[in-house]
């Protein structure tokens, strides 16, 4: 079977906290950079009760750039904690 490469793109899967999908997009790597997201405010990340978000950021290749996850505070809305894995094998963790 022949899988779709993904190139210049972030693909993006959120979750409310039953685990059910509430949020997905792919976008060009530069919409993702430079524009806003639902999460961005504390409003769009308490109307969706969006407690995770899980990303890929493939580049021009079609290879994978990052992996990453951010969990929200659904009483606040902001950031609580994440990760992320770098193609160069970097990890990073951002403790709650």
């Amino acid at each position: 079977m022949d899988h779709r490469q993904l190139k210049d793109s972030a693909i993006l899967v959120g979750y409310n906290p039953e685990g059910l999908c509430v949020y997905t997009a792919q976008m060009p790597l530069g919409d993702y950079w430079d524009g806003e997201h639902v999460w961005d405010t504390d409003a769009g990340v308490q109307d969706l009760r969006l407690e995770k978000i899980h990303g890929y950021l493939f580049d021009s290749s079609g290879d994978l750039l990052q992996e990453f996850e951010s969990i929200f505070d659904l009483a606040t809305g902001s950031y609580k904690s994440g990760w992320a894995k770098h193609s160069d094998g970097t990890y990073r963790e951002d403790a709650a």
